[in-house]
């Protein structure tokens, strides 16, 4: 069976518990950074914290990742106090940095390295733009914290501190924030020269610039120093150096000693040598390079790199030819391609902002804009994200500068691209009216194009939308470039869904559509006569179009965040276009950002009050239910879903979907079987939900939607045996298709199906009737195979359909002697699946026969009765048993008790399930087998009022089952004690009046708690219930889990304490009884053992036993297992 993919609730957990996770960090922070973190100005600021707190502080910034937004309300209440207990350190406390932790080092670490190891998962969470805000930026902090960085990293490296110890050297962590924290305090509006102290620590290590390094103030030095150190790193730090040394250059004091100068003829000659072999290839100094230089082109104006641009541009395209080993080694590098991506991004700014680079300036500037602009096209598809998003950003930028023509000319340039891919279409399709518009255009083929690329162009064409850089006249294209991205959609080989990306950017792009372009703009796009393929009915605006795709995607696309994104984007059409949308405030209260999230929920109820608010919504709901978004998705238990989402859309609005339905098949559009699975589905529910299906409206009729939908099924012919077989592993969707058909044309009419389809002479029908009844039951028998994957009750479902269509009782014999033949066939195969398959199809006409026909059941009552105790027996396996009780057991027990038949095997086999401890390979099974035990013994009334003794023996076993350590067992059989509390003892019993009297308390009792077996062990007083009752408890006071254990534990010494000496003496001999019946190797024996050593380590027996004989034979105890265990000595002790 495929794997299904199941929802992912992880968003909706996060929204739920924000709040209080919120409230967790603000309250544990200040108790993280100070001994007196409850008072309200704390002071008393830790030396060294433990690891393990701040990972858990850690752990709980990081559950905002997916969505960041829910931690601002509280990000100033957790970063300020970070921030000030860092500020404090470092100003009042550096040399504390350096001892040695009192405790082990591993355990311990200093303060300024929990805080930074904070601080940074704050920036990796909500982004370091966000959280540098609040970092302090008083110009005095600028030395301490040089001076605090210097000595705690310098001095490990000198070898001043132990070697050995970890504690004292910087972490990366603490690299990246302090020098992200100096790149913020070098903003500073005063000249460094007033800054630098005199005395301060002077630098060892000169930068490149060695010439121009006396000449800078001290400060400056340093900083350089620390940015060019660690410029070219391995890890994350090489960002903040770089943020660092741009920030710097870009100083106006710095600049007038010529330091931007200087760094950009250090960058392009280390650039020259690392290209053309002089220096060993690093990817990491290539890195380290190119984001100065990135930086360095976005901050300076046009001016000032004239000089150097040429020679830029000239090493990128080295790096983007990749013509040696060196420069296809850096090309190869995600990294490298961003980067020069950005810089190509900042001199083509450059080249529009009309500086004069040569001699010919407008000739070169264009001749390098249009170079530019052309390795930017190539980056949209290239196989990174990376680069393909900041592709797609630097054209929209670089857009914004061009003039109309150029703009013009770079869109028709991406729709040639996009044009490339679709296949079936003319080359006026893309250019013009997209088909996604114009319902005379025919489908696009997107089964070949390049969802790289795709996703690269939606997205430009989507920035291009967000900063208003689209001529109207190219709006209409590139509003249907985008609807076509809505519907795309690939898998690759392992079945990943690679189209997703594509249909992100288009809701991006439609977004952008609702917010930027105005609505005369998009009223005007609607002049050229646009048509929604989704609607056979013209419209004379574009906006219910747009409405109807969105409405689509927030319904019914795989990926939550698609859906959620199509329904802010619809937000923003209705709500920046007041009173052009059909009932838009009536829509956007339906398709709600938060109600789209699941996507069950989306599907059934969204689609289904969408689908009523307008014919423009339904229209585009049904086409894309029958698409590969619902019908023809790869998930079965979508496909499913989408079939009874199509039937209830049939049921409100007539036969809409059944014309496509019956197209859909009929043209061959169904390309697997995953979609003709679904179709089916749908068909199926379309006929079951159709009130005009009978015999009299079929036959009169004759154009009536469901006339044509039932001949049309005959008309395609059967399916055979062979072809299902041949399906391999999905061949139960075959199965399962089929007889949820059989089943659907069952409850129709029982006759319908003849009556409308073969109106021909009565041999003809009867010589049909019984091929149909062959080729029926054949597909049934076969499906047994399958039943584990097919859901439960499509089987019963099919064979009682089978039984309806059946004209006398001759036919219907037949039909059960087939069914128990079957039976026998697959018992003796001992193939489990089947078994549960025939149970659940003989269960299924064992009711159809009571409800109809109940004189046939004189000649099959003791077989079936028979088939069914023996699927309970031991010998049988444990998915027969819980197939018998789950279909069978009920309407058989009800069967052979009206009639007087003998109720002792019934009875012994469901005291076995009770019982039931099988272990299979690879777990214990017998658990599940219990479990629908007690669902049965619950299910029906019948079983409280039958023989007392037989009665007390069963629920007995509930009892017991109340008490054993596993929870869905004691949660079972706590229901189905409250649902009859006088199944064993009367109504005035004290316990049974308390279930009665608090029964809504009682039941919100939790059953792994002190009460519940406090309340549990007053029933081990009655003789009937104790023996079973103890045996169920000797497992959870022996080996269930902690809180478990203790609760029994507490409970039995609460009631042994409490209970009167005589009650107490019984409790001592039952348990004992139970040690000596399992002895020697007895499932029983060790928890037994585990609860008689835990009452002797309490004393429990000493204090309240009176009985003296009872005592004795208590306080000996351990005699019981000398004879087999002499030579334990754990045992003994």
């Amino acid at each position: 069976m495929e794997e299904e993919q199941t929802e992912d609730y992880s968003d909706f957990k996060l929204q739920r518990d924000s709040a209080n996770i919120r409230e967790e960090l603000c309250t544990s922070i200040p108790l993280f950074l100070y001994k007196d973190g409850l008072s309200s100005q704390p002071t008393r600021a830790r030396k060294w914290v433990k690891q393990s707190n701040t990972a858990k502080l850690a752990a709980l910034i990081n559950t905002f990742q997916e969505w960041p937004q829910l931690l601002d309300t509280s990000l100033p209440s957790v970063t300020q106090p970070l921030v000030l207990a860092f500020n404090e350190y470092i100003q009042h406390h550096p040399d504390r940095y350096l001892q040695s932790p009192r405790a082990e080092v591993d355990s311990l670490e200093p303060l300024p390295r929990a805080v930074c190891k904070l601080l940074y998962t704050l920036c990796k969470v909500r982004g370091t733009k966000v959280i540098s805000i609040f970092f302090s930026n008083e110009p005095s902090l600028l030395e301490p914290m040089l001076d605090a960085f210097e000595s705690w990293e310098f001095r490990s490296m000198e070898g001043k501190v132990d070697p050995s110890s970890t504690a004292n050297t910087l972490t990366w962590e603490e690299r990246y924030i302090m020098l992200l924290w100096l790149s913020h305090l070098t903003q500073t509006p005063f000249d460094l020269a007033t800054i630098s102290s005199s005395g301060a620590r002077q630098s060892s290590h000169k930068p490149p610039m060695s010439p121009l390094f006396s000449i800078f103030p001290g400060v400056a030095q340093r900083l350089l120093d620390l940015g060019f150190r660690y410029l070219f790193s391995v890890s994350k730090e090489h960002d903040a150096a770089k943020s660092l040394l741009v920030r710097l250059c870009m100083r106006p004091d710095m600049n007038r000693l010529g330091l931007k100068q200087s760094c950009m003829h250090w960058l392009l000659q280390s650039l020259k040598d690392l290209l053309d072999g002089s220096e060993p290839m690093s990817i990491y100094r290539l890195t380290g390079a190119l984001s100065f230089l990135a930086g360095f082109f976005k901050s300076c104006d046009g001016i000032s790199i004239a000089p150097f641009i040429t020679t830029v541009l000239e090493c990128t395209q080295n790096i983007s030819a990749a013509g040696t080993v060196s420069t296809k080694m850096a090309y190869g590098s995600a990294a490298v391609r961003k980067l020069v991506v950005k810089i190509h991004r900042a001199s083509a700014i450059h080249l529009l902002s009309g500086c004069s680079f040569s001699a010919d300036s407008e000739t070169d500037n264009m001749t390098l804009l249009g170079n530019i602009i052309d390795q930017l096209m190539m980056c949209l598809g290239d196989k990174d994200n990376p680069v393909r998003f900041a592709a797609s950003k630097a054209l929209s930028i670089i857009a914004q500068e061009l003039d109309p023509d150029m703009k013009e000319q770079l869109l028709d340039a991406l729709a040639d691209k996009l044009r490339d891919d679709l296949g079936g279409t003319g080359s006026d399709t893309a250019a013009g009216a997209p088909s996604k518009l114009d319902e005379e255009y025919p489908e696009q083929d997107l089964s070949m194009a390049n969802p790289l690329q795709w996703q690269g162009l939606i997205l430009t064409m989507s920035h291009l939308l967000y900063r208003r850089s689209v001529p109207e006249e190219k709006l209409p294209m590139v509003v249907g470039l985008l609807m076509n991205a809505l519907d795309f959609e690939q898998r690759s080989s392992t079945g990943a869904s690679t189209g997703s990306i594509v249909r992100d950017a288009a809701c991006f792009g439609m977004w952008s559509v609702a917010r930027k372009c105005t609505t005369k703009e998009l009223i005007r796009v609607a002049a050229s006569g646009i048509r929604s393929r989704r609607n056979p009915k013209p419209h004379s605006s574009v906006f219910p179009v747009l409405a109807a795709e969105l409405v689509l995607t927030a319904a019914l696309d795989p990926e939550g965040n698609i859906r959620r994104a199509a329904s802010a984007a619809l937000q923003e059409l209705v709500g920046r276009h007041p009173d052009v949308v059909s009932r838009g405030i009536d829509l956007v209260q339906v398709i709600d950002y938060q109600a789209v999230g699941l996507r069950s929920r989306a599907m059934s109820d969204v689609a289904l009050q969408a689908a009523t608010i307008g014919d423009v919504y339904l229209y585009a709901l049904t086409d894309g239910l029958l698409s590969w978004r619902a019908i023809g998705s790869p998930n079965t238990a979508v496909r499913r879903q989408a079939a009874t989402v199509v039937g209830r859309i049939f049921h409100l609005h007539g036969s809409v979907p059944i014309p496509p339905l019956v197209q859909r098949i009929d043209e061959g559009r169904a390309q697997s079987l995953d979609e003709w699975h679904g179709l089916y589905l749908a068909l199926a529910e379309v006929i079951r939900l159709d009130p005009s299906i009978s015999c009299r409206s079929v036959t009169t009729r004759h154009n009536s939607p469901s006339r044509q939908l039932v001949r049309f099924l005959h008309e395609n012919g059967p399916i055979s045996i062979d072809d299902i077989v041949a399906q391999g592993k999905k061949a139960y969707l075959a199965a399962e298709a089929l007889c949820t058909m059989m089943a659907a044309l069952g409850e129709s009419s029982p006759v319908s199906v003849v009556d409308g389809i073969h109106e021909s002479s009565q041999q003809t029908r009867d010589s049909t009737d019984l091929k149909d009844f062959e080729y029926h039951l054949a597909i049934l028998e076969q499906s047994y195979e399958y039943s584990m994957q097919i859901p439960p009750g499509v089987i019963p479902a099919a064979t009682v359909s089978i039984f309806r269509q059946l004209d006398g009782s001759n036919q219907r014999q037949l039909l059960l002697e087939r069914i128990l033949y079957a039976g026998k066939d697959h018992v003796t195969q001992r193939n489990p699946e089947a078994s549960v398959g025939w149970i659940a199809a003989l269960g299924g006409v064992f009711q159809a026969c009571l409800e109809s026909t109940p004189a046939l059941l004189d000649q099959f009552r003791v077989r079936i009765h028979d088939a069914l105790v023996s699927q309970l027996g031991e010998q049988s396996n444990w998915l027969s048993k819980i197939a018998g009780l789950k279909h069978l057991f009920k309407p058989v027990f009800l069967e052979c008790l009206r009639n007087g038949l003998n109720m002792m095997p019934l009875h012994q086999a469901l005291l076995h399930c009770l019982d039931d401890r099988s272990v299979t390979n690879s777990r214990e099974v017998g658990s599940e087998v219990r479990t629908q035990a007690i669902e049965t013994t619950g299910s029906f009334d019948e079983l409280v009022h039958w023989n007392e003794a037989q009665r007390v023996e069963i629920f007995g076993r509930v009892y017991g089952l109340a008490l054993e350590k596993l929870d869905r067992i004691r949660d079972r059989a706590w229901r189905c004690i409250m649902k009859y509390p006088d199944a064993v003892l009367p109504k005035s019993h004290r316990c049974v009046q308390v279930l009665y009297i608090e029964r809504e308390r009682m039941a919100a009792l939790s059953t792994s708690s002190v009460m519940y077996f406090n309340f549990m062990l007053h029933f081990c007083n009655d003789d009937r219930l104790r023996l079973a009752m103890i045996r169920g408890l000797i497992t959870s006071a022996s080996s269930g889990g902690e809180a478990l254990l203790s609760a029994a534990r507490l409970a039995i010494s609460r009631f042994l304490t409490m209970t009167s000496p005589a009650d107490a003496d019984v409790f001592y001999d039952t348990l004992l009884a139970v040690i000596r019946a399992e002895m020697p190797t007895g499932r029983l024996l060790w928890p037994g053992m585990e609860v008689l050593a835990f009452l002797l380590d309490v004393d429990v027996v000493t204090q309240d036993s009176t009985n003296n004989e009872a005592a004795a034979d208590w306080s000996s105890s351990t005699t019981l297992f000398s004879p087999r265990f002499s030579s334990s000595s754990s045992l003994t002790e």
